[in-house]
């Protein structure tokens, strides 16, 4: 029956074909036709997707993610079994040549698909690690990790489109054996032109899932104090203090010291030191850091401290420690404290700041 139905279909095209304007019109009302079908495919998806989705919010996702995958599938696999075969007898090279492009467009289509399903799938799992009840540490871990996935998968797929693409080159077979057979120098040529991006790309990889890197990490690198927004497979990107992007390659974390305040847990310890003379009142000066501490909603009250940490060239150093919950409040805090501390010592107690004395002898 299919047959018989297929050969009905090549002989109306065949009769179609041999007057032009008859087939230019074959043409427009195939082509009309299959974006018809696929807006009608698409939108009963989306409404069947949508109402399910009432019930469990996985069919929520399908209904915005892959109502357009649908129509360009559909679409262009109209377009493929009816455009090429209506066209005038007269125009069989560009018969050929949209039939070959239509194939391109419906392999690329087909990665975009996979890629969707991966990419729903792995947002799932991401959406769920949000969701979950564990510590922001192993959260932040957790999703790096996933985004790390995400980009491997999107690359792989990228890949294999493209080589799937390839293969429908004809003598595409016989290009790749001579290719081989001559890639001695052009192995050596490309590995070292490669070197590089292989080494970031490895070197992301490595950040990802070795756990020494985390998006949110608080680090200092090249002498500047910021908050990791992205890694990605061959660059990791610093949001600096002042708003500044730092945008560094992976394999500068695997070559070169840099300092991770987070690695490990988000809370962090920062310090402020401020210099006054011998005379000091410590106790005074370290009831007023208490109170500072009290006032500040940085301070997460986990400990604070203020010890004299020097004593030379006539003045005393007073160093105050205090905590907070990550590397941006820590330093909201320092400041804060450095200021209040200062003006303290300034309008309250002016007898405590740093004074240089001269000895003058009796003959003076």
């Amino acid at each position: 029956m299919t047959s018989e139905i297929q050969d009905d279909v090549t002989e109306i095209a065949e009769t179609v074909s041999t007057h032009m304007w008859t087939a230019w019109l074959a043409v427009a009302v195939a082509a009309v036709s299959a974006v018809v079908l696929g807006f009608v495919i698409s939108w009963i998806f989306r409404t069947s997707m949508t109402r399910l989705g009432r019930h469990h919010q996985v069919f929520t996702e399908l209904a915005a993610r892959f109502p357009k995958p649908v129509f360009w599938i559909v679409t262009t696999v109209g377009w493929k079994a009816t455009i090429p075969p209506f066209f005038p007898e007269d125009f069989a090279h560009l018969r050929g040549a949209f039939d070959y492009g239509f194939t391109l467009a419906i392999i690329g289509i087909v990665g975009w698909i996979i890629a969707k399903i991966l990419m729903f799938l792995v947002d799932g799992a991401m959406q769920k690690q949000d969701e979950s009840n564990a510590d922001e540490f192993t959260v932040r871990r957790r999703r790096t990790q996933i985004r790390m996935i995400r980009r491997l998968v999107i690359a792989l797929v990228a890949i294999l489109t493209v080589a799937a693409m390839l293969l429908t080159i004809p003598g595409a077979r016989t290009f790749g054996a001579s290719l081989l057979a001559s890639a001695g120098l052009a192995s050596i040529v490309a590995g070292m032109a490669a070197q590089t991006t292989l080494g970031n790309v490895i070197a992301g990889m490595q950040l990802a899932f070795s756990n020494a890197l985390k998006v949110g990490d608080t680090v200092e690198v090249d002498d500047e104090f910021g908050t990791v927004e992205e890694i990605t497979l061959t660059y990791v990107v610093v949001q600096i203090w002042d708003d500044r992007r730092h945008v560094l390659p992976s394999t500068y974390f695997t070559t070169t010291p840099y300092t991770n305040w987070t690695r490990n847990q988000t809370a962090v310890t920062g310090t402020v030191f401020v210099e006054a003379d011998y005379t000091v009142d410590v106790p005074a000066v370290r009831a007023e850091l208490e109170r500072i501490l009290d006032a500040a909603p940085e301070w997460d009250r986990r400990s604070w401290g203020l010890i004299v940490s020097d004593a030379t060239g006539g003045t005393v150093q007073l160093r105050a420690t205090m905590t907070a919950a990550n590397g941006d409040d820590i330093w909201v805090l320092r400041c804060d404290v450095r200021e209040q501390l200062v003006a303290f010592l300034g309008t309250q107690r002016p007898q405590d700041l740093s004074r240089t004395r001269i000895e003058m002898g009796a003959d003076d």
